[in-house]
Parts: structure tokens; sequence; C-alpha cells
């Protein structure tokens, strides 16, 4: 009788760790289905929402002299935005060239942006998804050397909501002054 006893426990303990066994490893998958839709969920949040289709690679301004460069973007969100500001970031230990205006031309109407990069007010600016636009910036040529137009830095609404988007075009766009 107590060896019929004994066989009965080592029997039950078996099922019980199988049974934790299935639990673990639902818990796995679970996490692990997890772990997938978050990281679905950060791609596409982190999508880069404007594009840089085409530009001026070499600017060359004169010193004390002024020179547009002229830069087309897309906007590739999925719902309307309104331009809320836009920024040029400028790359280069000395800065040789100071931005005078930045203007957004979107079907064939230029506004020309405030100098903290905002549209005046009363003439809001509306993108739609996969729109082009323009952007021209004008350069002053301040001391003889050069700078990389490292990128934009791009504000609007989208649903009540302030985002802030970097264009990064890191070291293909060269502003020169000579």
């Amino acid at each position: 009788m107590a060896s019929q006893l004994k066989g009965k426990k080592t029997s039950q303990s078996r099922s019980g760790k199988g049974a934790w066994r299935n639990a673990w490893l639902w818990v796995l998958v679970g996490v692990a289905g997890v772990l997938v839709i978050v990281f679905f969920l950060w791609q596409s949040g982190n999508r880069q929402k404007f594009t840089l289709l085409d530009g001026d690679k070499q600017v060359l301004v004169l010193i004390r002299n002024e020179e547009d460069g002229t830069y087309r973007l897309r906007y590739e969100g999925r719902a309307p935005v309104d331009l809320r500001s836009l920024q040029v970031m400028l790359g280069g230990q000395i800065l040789h060239v100071d931005v005078m205006q930045i203007a957004v031309t979107k079907g064939g109407q230029e506004v020309v942006l405030e100098p903290s990069g905002q549209p005046p007010q009363g003439q809001p600016i509306t993108l739609s998804p996969g729109e082009e636009f323009d952007v021209r910036v004008t350069f002053r040529g301040e001391s003889i050397g050069g700078n990389y137009l490292y990128g934009f830095r791009i504000g609007y609404g989208v649903e009540g909501r302030e985002q802030l988007d970097e264009l990064i075009m890191e070291y293909d766009y060269a502003i020169n002054v000579e």
C-alpha cells in the first residue's frame, strides 16, 4: 500500500508540472504578441511625416549679399494638418550665413513666414496627405566659409495636438559664402 501511495504522488506531481509548463508557454506567447504589436505601433508613429524630394545641393552666396535656395517637400501623413512653424537647421561649427526669410509655396500661392518661422496671422497653410510644397530659403552671406542645410524643423497641428518633426538632410546640401 505504501508503494501505491508513492506512485500516485508521482503521477500527480507530473501532471502539475505539465499544467505549469502550459501556463508559462501561454504567458510567453502573450508577451511575444504584445511586443509585436508595440513594435508595429512604434514603427507607424515614428514614420517620417515629411520627406525631401528635391532641392538646391549647392547654394553660392556672395559675402554681404542674399541668395535663395529652393527645396521641394512632401507631407506623408495620413490626415490633413496645419503647418504651424518651419525653421531651418544649419550645420557647421561657425555660421557663415544667416537665414533672412523663409517662404512656403503651395498650389501657386506663396506665403512668407514670420521671422519666428510661423505663418502670418490669418494665412493658414493646410497640407493634405501626399501634398507637395516648395520652401524657399533666403540666405545672407556673413563671412567667407560654408555651412550645411542640415534640415528643417517642422511644427504642425493635427486634431488639436501640436506635433514637431525634424526632416534631417545631414550634409548633402551646402551653402558656400565667397
